[in-house]
C-alpha cells in the first residue's frame, strides 16, 4: 500500500518524520506519530508509561523503566520513504533551481515574479492551515 504525503507527517505536531527527533513510533492500535509527540502525550500510571492514542483512544502501555523510543517499535514503512522522500525533494528543489535559472537569463528587464511558484507556496500553506483546523475540530468533537 503506498503511503500518501499525510502519512509522512505526525498528524499531532503536522511535522515531517525524520531519523532524527521526529521518529515515526507505532502504537499498539497500529496508528504512528512521531515520537517526541508520543513522549508528550505519555502519563506514568502505577509503574507503567501509558500513552492514549489521539486518533481511536486505544492505550498502550509500557515499562516505565524504558523511554518510548526504547519501548515502541518504528514505522519501517515510513522510515524507508523518509530518505526516499528527501532524494525527491532535493530533486525538485534542483530542478526548481535550474528553472528559476534559466528564467532569469531570459527575463526582459522588467521584474516579474513567477505565479506558479507563488501559487505552490500559498498552495502548501493552505494545505497545513487545513490540516490544523481540521485536527483542532476533531479534538473538540472528542
Amino acid at each position: 500500500m503506498g503511503l500518501t504525503s499525510e502519512d509522512m507527517e505526525c498528524c499531532v505536531c503536522l511535522q515531517s518524520y525524520s531519523r532524527r527527533d521526529k521518529t515515526p513510533r507505532m502504537l499498539h492500535c497500529k496508528h504512528t506519530f512521531c515520537g517526541q509527540c508520543l513522549q508528550a502525550l505519555s502519563r506514568l500510571q502505577s509503574g507503567l508509561l501509558m500513552v492514549c492514542c489521539p486518533l481511536c483512544r486505544w492505550i498502550t502501555c509500557t515499562r516505565a523503566s524504558l523511554p518510548i523510543a526504547g519501548s515502541l517499535w518504528v514505522n519501517t514503512d515510513i522510515w524507508d520513504r523518509i530518505t526516499e522522500r528527501q532524494e525527491e525533494e532535493e530533486q525538485k528543489e534542483k530542478e526548481e533551481n535550474l528553472w528559476m535559472t534559466e528564467n532569469k537569463q531570459t527575463q526582459t528587464s522588467t521584474q516579474c515574479v513567477c505565479p506558479s511558484s507563488r501559487n505552490r507556496s500559498l498552495w502548501s500553506k493552505l494545505r497545513t492551515f487545513l490540516r490544523k483546523l481540521r485536527f483542532q475540530n476533531s479534538r473538540t468533537r472528542h
